[in-house]
């Protein structure tokens, strides 16, 4: 493996079995700590669907609009064929 900028191999280390000593530095994650986290994406998963909203909404009001305008033209000239 080279590093880019000597091109000298660089021996891998193995993954291997976790280091004991770090163990003894693991902490219980506290209720409130988790709380915030969850707040926090749910915040941002929200901010998210409202603009993906806010951009797709004039796009759809139009289209339903231009749809309901085809309708209109579509029943006058089965009306006007229906007179003949």
């Amino acid at each position: 493996m080279s590093n880019g900028t000597r091109g000298e191999e660089v021996d891998q280390v193995g993954p291997g079995e976790p280091v004991t000593e770090l163990a003894g530095f693991e902490h219980d994650v506290s209720n409130r700590f988790m709380s915030r986290i969850r707040h926090a994406i749910q915040r941002r998963t929200t901010a998210a669907q409202f603009t993906s909203f806010a951009f797709d909404l004039p796009l759809v009001v139009l289209k339903e609009l231009w749809l309901m305008m085809v309708g209109q033209f579509d029943s006058m000239k089965v009306e006007k064929d229906a007179r003949k």
